[in-house]
């Protein structure tokens, strides 16, 4: 008779470490073989100027991935943050454009970013107030926010794009220190103060107890629903920053900036090693999962994929990061 094959259940505790070390890394490792691959398949696609484009083409997803990281570590999640960021890229540009559909205003740049800062700050808020006051689970309560806020996207312009922005605006990508534009240095610099945050205070020792069992975190004495509520506050803030950056890279934006973004993000986030239940998680394999990303979509648009075939493979990546994050719990 033959033997069954063991489950994760039945792994010995020494058989178990070096499995999760494995699967918490497997981001590198796939993305180390993804790029040997494409540069073997791509003509020219091995080259500084490539992988500066890989990075630089992430930071919108990079910069969500960060607020999700920090959202889902507690258990929770945020569905909103596309419509947030489409939200801030359409509302930033339409308070400083000139084209037709603008507000008119000419709102100076940095004050359209501390605007769509607040907008998503106050998203947040929503968010958590729905979740923590009402009990109702995050995935619906954000869902509703996203839908409310996509349409308040296509109230603000009736569905038509916004153009034509100050060059102020957009420094932060036509600045380049070393080839590498300025967007870029923002996003690594976040991650290395939250890649902080997460590993050397006490908020972020808090946000893992609180992912890992509410309860034992409120009788440590935690207060759970602060945790919370900064939590989506940070996430919020992040999403409309990544929407004020769509505009300045795009020189404008359109109610559908962002559409896509919230699957690409939970891809890399899970991809990454952040747990769906929470409480587990680090922000150096969310930043592997945006390259992951990011290299898979820029050597589709070199190979000229159907979009019909880049949603399959998105599609495909979702589903592979769910099934590692099943696999990873279950060695816990």
């Amino acid at each position: 008779m033959e033997a069954a094959l063991p489950t994760t259940r039945s792994l010995t505790f020494f058989q178990r470490q070096p499995m999760r070390w494995i699967l918490d890394n497997l981001v590198w490792v796939i993305l180390l073989i993804l790029l040997v691959a494409f540069s073997i398949a791509i003509p020219g696609y091995f080259g500084t100027t490539i992988f500066v484009n890989i990075v630089y083409h992430g930071v919108p997803i990079g910069l969500l991935a960060i607020g999700e990281t920090v959202v889902l570590i507690t258990g929770n999640m945020d569905l909103s943050i596309e419509p947030v960021a489409g939200f801030a890229a359409v509302f930033s540009a339409w308070l400083s454009g000139t084209s037709l559909y603008a507000s008119g205003l000419h709102i100076d740049p940095t004050i359209s970013l501390a605007l769509c800062l607040c907008v998503g700050a106050i998203v947040g808020v929503i968010n958590a107030f729905i979740i923590l006051r009402f009990h109702v689970d995050s995935f619906l309560a954000t869902l509703s926010t996203y839908i409310i806020i996509q349409g308040l996207s296509l109230l603000l312009t009736g569905g038509t794009g916004v153009s034509l922005l100050p060059n102020s605006f957009r420094l932060v990508d036509t600045v380049r220190i070393f080839s590498i534009p300025l967007m870029v240095y923002m996003m690594l610099a976040l991650y290395a103060a939250f890649f902080f945050m997460l590993t050397r205070t006490q908020f972020g020792r808090h946000l893992f107890v609180v992912g890992g069992n509410p309860d034992a975190a409120y009788n440590f004495g935690i207060d759970v629903n602060k945790v919370v509520l900064k939590a989506y506050i940070i996430c919020g803030i992040l999403a409309g920053l990544a929407g004020w950056i769509i505009a300045a890279r795009t020189n404008g934006a359109t109610p559908t900036a962002a559409n896509g973004y919230l699957f690409d993000t939970l891809a890399a986030v899970v991809i990454g090693g952040v747990s769906l239940k929470g409480g587990f998680g680090s922000l150096v394999g969310v930043f592997g999962g945006v390259l992951l990303l990011s290299s898979v979509s820029t050597a589709l648009v070199l190979m000229a994929i159907s979009p019909f075939a880049v949603n399959v493979i998105r599609g495909g990546l979702v589903l592979f990061a769910v099934v590692l994050d099943a696999t990873k719990r279950a060695l816990r």
